[in-house]
């Protein structure tokens, strides 16, 4: 699939998107020499209290096909070095409590003012997207990967106002995603992706598979403080189908309108099965059209 390039332009918000991304990408966090800035020592605790979540029934993999609201997906570049990321996480936990389910962040660290693995929680994965949206700040953040003319990586002044665009239109979506994932052993789980045309519009796009954990105690720099406690949550960890996922397409059309995928998944021994969920959303050169989570059925 190659880069997107067609932007999303709306009378109102591409206005105020220009302008804010501008004045927002001058005054956001960019990569300060940890030696250079004056830290604090906290034991705080930063509790990521959003709506209590519960592990998706097996019937609702195959309830009945219908229409469903569009949902929207948060990439989160972050950082445990960045002291305005915080700041992010506490926009998407606003928003989550404004709009519930239908917000899916997933939070990507880098090396970029954050801490490689094993000893942090940025990964070889979150470097590859890192690069590939060509970011410059953090945090910084993809809304469905739509782009209103000054590229698709916006600050966090500006995720409210493009998830309240998306999520303003009543235009049924396309796309239903259904995902149910059991831990199977220790170190394994399986995972079963479905994904559902629910109108006659045809989607030709890519199915990614992400697995994100919550409940994270780790460093986090704040502003003027460094704690040593801090949740992080939705911690992107792993992609099941591979770093850019794989082809999909489905259609309205009688006999060709669901697509279902298997994957088995290796658990790393420093994640917490019962904090795991599985991210899948499909996306085309434009943006990404439907996106779904479901936590990690745990083996009892």
């Amino acid at each position: 699939m190659k880069t997107p390039h067609k932007h999303l332009h709306h009378p109102l918000l591409l206005p105020v998107l220009l302008c804010c991304n501008i004045v927002a990408a001058l005054t956001a966090c960019s990569n300060i020499d940890e030696n250079e800035r004056l830290e604090l020592v906290s034991t705080q605790v930063v509790p990521y209290d959003t709506p209590e979540e519960k592990t998706e029934e097996d019937s609702l993999y195959d309830a009945p096909i219908k229409v469903v609201e569009s949902r929207v997906l948060i990439e989160d570049h972050t950082g445990q070095k960045c002291p305005n990321c915080p700041d992010g996480a506490q926009t998407i936990r606003d928003l989550q409590r404004t709009y519930g389910s239908r917000i899916v962040p997933v939070a990507i660290h880098s090396q970029m003012q954050g801490i490689m693995e094993p000893e942090g929680l940025g990964n070889e994965l979150g470097n590859t997207y890192y690069n590939y949206w060509h970011i410059e700040y953090k945090p910084a953040a993809l809304i469905n990967r739509i782009d209103v003319g000054t590229g698709r990586v916006f600050d966090k002044t500006i995720w409210p106002y493009a998830a309240q665009y998306i999520l303003a239109d009543e235009t049924p979506n396309p796309l239903d995603i259904r995902i149910k994932a059991h831990q199977t052993a220790e170190a394994s789980a399986d995972i079963d992706v479905k994904v559902i045309a629910t109108t006659a519009a045809a989607v030709s796009g890519k199915l990614q598979v992400w697995i994100t954990e919550d409940n994270i105690v780790a460093r986090q720099d704040s502003m003027g403080s460094r704690l040593n406690n801090y949740v992080h949550s939705h911690v992107l960890r792993a992609a099941a189908n591979g770093t850019w996922g794989e082809d999909v397409s489905v259609s309205g059309a009688e006999g060709s309108n669901v697509r279902e995928f298997h994957y088995t998944q290796a658990l790393a021994s420093t994640w917490k099965p019962a904090d795991l969920a599985i991210v899948a959303f499909v996306y085309t050169d434009e943006k990404v059209v439907q996106v779904s989570r479901s936590k990690l059925k745990v083996k009892e």
